[in-house]
């Protein structure tokens, strides 16, 4: 609780980055990897695009992975790249790498994208300004593109506290935020060499793999908080255990490599690389706000009847008081307070679900398991001149 609610309470001190403004248009290639999303991949393309970007400076690449024969034909009429892909067991990193190697032009940007998200304006100007300053590694602010369900507003309150907490609570400091699957922009040359060099095929958490590699280099991965990139959260309980699943499964196999398997190079790596382990540490935060909330009760219960539980009510009624100052500091910006009284009421029944997750999430537990995402009606095709401007 002390770590999250130190960075979420730093992220308030970091300033706007003011990087220099430069005439040369950096050249980017947007990829997309694509897995049996035939009902949304072409509004996706569509959106990207329409970026406010000279259209001669980015392409963009779809790698299409069981996509519907129909589907595939949309895509060739647009004016992007397919590579189409089939595997025997699908991830993200080999899509990617598939189509590193295929790519023979010269880029300066590498940006990765799922098929769900929708970028906002202004997204390939604000990461060109930045790589020009000299970063190498960038995270853009992946936030929510639908709250239509309790479970999605409480997915998306999860994604904005993370956002404070791991990125922008972190950069406020001088460390390097936290990649996130997507949204995120590398130099070209040196995220082909770490694609084509590191052993990820089969890891459906590459981009923790990529995030260690990084820092193992020491290259700092900076955090651009007014470039919105907008992905479809969860909608049901169901599909929310599965998604934790993943996430917690891979957050125990690599605190399983960071603190038994490699312990003595954690430790004497660089900071950023050491904080990286600490957070295969933190218990997942829904775990925590729930279960400190549970013991204060169970406290001040046994307290009434005369029973003094050690440390006792007042400490964890301290650390839940830390949790709420933690939540009110992520999400007082981007949440109403209809969105949250909805997401408290449902908070319940959601908590029993990432309680499965936690229960059926092992480190060895590395197979692909698909998301499933569903076309959002309400936004439109023209969403990026609205909702979408950053």
């Amino acid at each position: 609780m002390g770590y999250n609610l130190f960075f979420a309470v730093a992220g308030f001190f970091r300033r706007k980055p003011r990087y220099s403004q430069v005439p040369i248009k950096k050249r980017f290639v947007i990829l997309i990897p694509t897995y049996k999303e035939d009902n949304i991949i072409i509004q996706t393309v569509r959106n990207t695009l329409a970026q406010d970007y000279p259209s001669d400076r980015f392409d963009v690449v779809v790698i299409a992975d069981q996509l519907q024969r129909n589907t595939l034909i949309r895509l060739q009429q647009l004016p992007i790249s397919v590579i189409t892909v089939s595997f025997e067991k699908s991830t993200k990193a080999k899509s990617l790498i598939v189509a590193l190697q295929q790519i023979h032009e010269h880029y300066d940007i590498a940006m990765v994208l799922d098929s769900d998200n929708l970028i906002g304006e202004g997204c390939l100007e604000k990461t060109n300004h930045a790589f020009s300053h000299g970063f190498k590694v960038i995270q853009l602010h992946r936030t929510a593109k639908n709250k239509n369900t309790p479970t999605a507003i409480l997915d998306a309150i999860s994604e904005e506290i993370g956002n404070q907490i791991l990125r922008k609570g972190h950069r406020a400091l001088g460390l390097s935020a936290s990649l996130i699957g997507s949204g995120m922009a590398f130099d070209y040359e040196l995220f082909r060499a770490t694609m084509t060099t590191l052993d990820i095929e089969n890891n459906p958490a590459e981009d923790r793999e990529i995030n260690r590699e990084m820092l193992k280099r020491n290259l700092i991965c900076e955090y651009i908080d007014d470039a919105y990139v907008y992905d479809e959260k969860v909608q049901t309980n169901r599909v929310l255990e599965r998604q934790r699943i993943r996430w917690i499964s891979a957050q125990m196999y690599y605190m399983k490599q960071f603190w038994i398997t490699n312990p003595l190079e954690t430790i004497r790596a660089n900071v950023h690389y050491l904080d990286y382990a600490v957070q295969t540490l933190i218990l997942p935060r829904s775990i925590v706000f729930a279960g400190t909330f549970l013991l204060s009760l169970l406290c001040f219960v046994l307290s009434v009847a005369g029973v003094d539980l050690f440390p006792g009510v007042y400490f964890w009624s301290s650390v839940f008081a830390g949790c709420l100052l933690t939540l009110v500091a992520s999400v007082s910006k981007q949440m109403s307070i209809d969105e949250l009284r909805r997401a408290a009421w449902h908070f319940p029944i959601t908590f029993w679900s990432f309680v499965k997750a936690l229960i059926r999430s092992t480190p060895k537990q590395i197979d692909f398991i698909h998301t499933p995402k569903e076309f959002m009606h309400d936004l439109g095709p023209n969403v990026c001149k609205d909702q979408l401007k950053g």
